[in-house]
């Protein structure tokens, strides 16, 4: 029962994020690092559709767990990696909110909320999200870097690329939603709830 409950939580949790991605991020192309925010990328430049990028992506890293880190990293991952793609194509379908841009600041740090609830309870829980944190894992184990610094670097660099493609005012935009997210993922994690 407590597996179960703690599944709910995990498809509860991607669910918004998908809803979070599909209705802001994307329609204001806020690259945040991470797999969406490679896909926010690619969708860009080759137009290809977001959750067959992110899919791409989870399908091809969860294959690398497989074979190079333990069983737990790549359970953990499995629900995230094929459930997610499939929620970002399901609400793709939502139309646009009609006020986004007139209202841009709220919805940014509305964004930010939901990407620091979600990630919270996310690895609060022992789940993971697949993709690049896989990548992210791996380096670890091989060059013994701390993930934070792998993590960090990584999400730079896709950041950075959005600056290139996207400017610098969302660039910055894309910056506060990380902050906002990672204070409430460190309030979560920190947060002693009653285990399911």
């Amino acid at each position: 029962m407590k597996k179960i409950k703690s599944y709910i939580i995990l498809l509860l949790c991607l669910f918004l994020a998908s809803l979070n991605f599909n209705l802001i991020l994307k329609e204001l192309n806020l690259v945040t690092g991470g797999t969406q925010g490679l896909a926010i990328l690619l969708n860009y430049l080759v137009d290809l559709s977001p959750s067959l990028i992110i899919f791409l992506i989870n399908t091809i890293t969860l294959i690398i767990s497989i074979f190079f880190l333990p069983v737990k990293n790549t359970s953990g991952a499995l629900v995230s990696s094929l459930i997610y793609p499939l929620f970002i194509k399901l609400t793709s379908y939502i139309h646009p909110i009609p006020f986004l841009q007139d209202y841009k600041l709220i919805f940014i740090i509305l964004s930010g909320i939901i990407f620091g609830i979600t990630s919270g309870f996310i690895y609060k829980y022992n789940f993971s999200s697949g993709g690049l944190t896989i990548i992210n894992l791996l380096i670890h184990k091989y060059f013994h870097i701390k993930i934070s610094i792998i993590n960090f670097i990584i999400n730079s660099i896709i950041i950075l690329f959005g600056y290139f493609y996207f400017g610098i005012t969302k660039t910055l935009f894309s910056i506060l939603v990380i902050i906002i997210g990672s204070i409430i993922i460190n309030i979560i994690i920190g947060f002693k709830c009653k285990k399911l």
